[in-house]
């Protein structure tokens, strides 16, 4: 795989994309719960499950790519604003990290009829008390991890616009960029 000097790799592009494409749409549907009719909530769930466990995927073969094959440009950003840079980053993988361990923790302890096709049995289904616990800790880690993404997407509107630093075409698919 061949790209510019100073862009990340397609897969590392696809995997980025991805994963905010589906980080967005699991924390949309969990904020419009309310909006939806009551009868269409268990499917919603379902989906939201489905898409969560198609996210873990994505996350491990990213984390995998990123630790085996991965090209990543060097930072644009001097000293104490490259730590800050490499702190920011290395916390979105965390917080996305914790976000969906804390959701798998939960289907595990809630139980779950997915789709009415598979049956999750939980392990605190009848504990309240807990999966409300763990629920909270894993709505806690979801708007951390949606905070500090719009905290990410600011800094890089930022250098490319006030900036003038072209840093939204190094995580962008460039007809110079061979696939």
């Amino acid at each position: 795989m061949t790209q510019d000097r100073d862009g990340y790799d397609a897969a590392s592009i696809v995997f980025h994309w991805l994963t905010a494409a589906l980080v967005l749409l699991l924390w949309g549907m969990a904020q419009s719960e309310d909006l939806i009719p009551r009868e269409w909530r268990h499917g919603m769930w379902s989906i939201h499950i489905t898409a969560g466990a198609a996210l873990v995927l994505v996350y491990l073969a990213r984390m995998l790519w990123r630790l085996s094959a991965a090209r990543r440009p060097d930072s644009i950003n001097p000293g104490l604003l490259r730590w800050v840079e490499q702190a920011a980053h290395a916390l979105l993988y965390a917080l996305l990290a914790a976000t969906l361990a804390m959701g798998i923790v939960n289907v595990a302890a809630r139980g779950w009829d997915l789709f009415g096709l598979i049956q999750i049995t939980g392990f605190a289904a009848d504990d309240r008390a807990l999966r409300r616990s763990i629920n909270g800790w894993h709505e806690l880690a979801a708007n951390a991890l949606l905070c500090l993404v719009a905290v990410h997407a600011a800094a890089a509107l930022y250098h490319q616009f006030v900036g003038r630093e072209p840093v939204l075409a190094r995580m962008w698919w460039s007809r110079r960029r061979k696939h």
